[in-house]
């Protein structure tokens, strides 16, 4: 009995990794990715470091934080939201995402995603899109690009891990 509980808390506790796009879960909502031997504050550092250098203007992207705990900020692409019409069609997009760091690992949460489309800015649902599939288990066509979502804030949060790991020094040999 001791194990069956155990077993249950294990997986209950599971946290994943990488983003998912599936017709029976949606979208994953956050991951956590270990970073080994990395304390809060070296994090926090990194991924201000990261922010710094990726986005053109920083200090309007990052939307709060809370020293060696805490980022949010705000993104923008022209290819995260595609849909299948005539040919492939890509919206403006921006998103948020909130990080909240620990010692040895983060969660990258993604807060929301908006689509630019008319002039206005729609909310783009990021969790439940089992919507988008057929009963089947098939996307429509028309949505045939939206697993890639998943892969475009995969390849984020692998850039964000990368530059956290790196031990690379700019230097002025240029």
């Amino acid at each position: 009995m001791l194990v069956i509980l155990m077993l249950i808390c294990f997986f209950s506790n599971a946290q994943e990794t990488e983003f998912t796009f599936t017709s029976d879960k949606g979208m994953t909502d956050f991951i956590v990715t270990p970073v080994e031997g990395k304390t809060a504050p070296e994090i926090y550092k990194k991924i201000m470091e990261w922010i710094k250098i990726t986005y053109k203007n920083p200090n309007e992207v990052i939307l709060s934080t809370i020293e060696n705990e805490y980022v949010r900020f705000e993104g923008a692409s022209d290819d995260l939201i595609c849909a299948n019409g005539m040919g492939k069609m890509c919206y403006t997009a921006k998103y948020q995402i909130e990080i909240s760091i620990k010692d040895g690992r983060y969660k990258f949460d993604l807060i929301g995603i908006k689509q630019l489309g008319q002039g206005n800015w729609y909310d783009v649902e990021i969790v439940d899109l089992k919507k988008y599939y057929k009963k089947n288990g098939e996307l429509y066509s028309v949505y045939k690009y939206y697993p890639n979502i998943a892969v475009y804030f995969n390849n984020l949060n692998k850039s964000i891990m990368e530059n956290i790991v790196s031990s690379v020094k700019k230097t002025d040999g240029w």
